[in-house]
């Protein structure tokens, strides 16, 4: 499979936000914005829609960093700074926060905890 993932920073933490308890694919853990990506989609059309899905946060230009393989999947990094703005989730999730980089959720992957270390290496 193909994901997208995006990091939002605001205010030097990032976005992360927790899965239902309901939910099929991996439930009640952290997470960054991820989806997957369409058959015919570009990765960064996808993460411009999976963050308005999931969020309803419109971006238009989140800033690739890296692709990264994981599991036999495959993934693509963005990751954009944003101004605080009402915050309306998707059926997938519960909840979200603002973390700070060194006091991450234990259950977020570590695939993802590392790509947060690289981008914010960037900024």
């Amino acid at each position: 499979m193909k994901y997208c993932v995006h990091f939002i920073f605001i205010n030097k933490q990032v976005l992360l936000l927790k899965r239902k308890k309901t939910n099929p694919f991996f439930p009640n853990i952290w997470t960054p914005i991820i989806g997957k990506i369409k058959a015919d989609e570009k990765p960064i059309h996808a993460t411009v829609r999976e963050t308005m899905e999931e969020t309803n946060i419109h971006i238009s230009d989140p800033i690739f960093f890296k692709q990264d393989t994981y599991q036999q999947d495959n993934y693509w990094f963005y990751y954009s700074s944003t101004f605080p703005s009402p915050i309306l989730l998707n059926h997938e999730n519960e909840t979200y926060q603002l973390f700070k980089l060194n006091e991450l959720p234990d259950s977020l992957w570590s695939l993802f905890k590392e790509a947060i270390m690289d981008v914010s290496f960037l900024g």
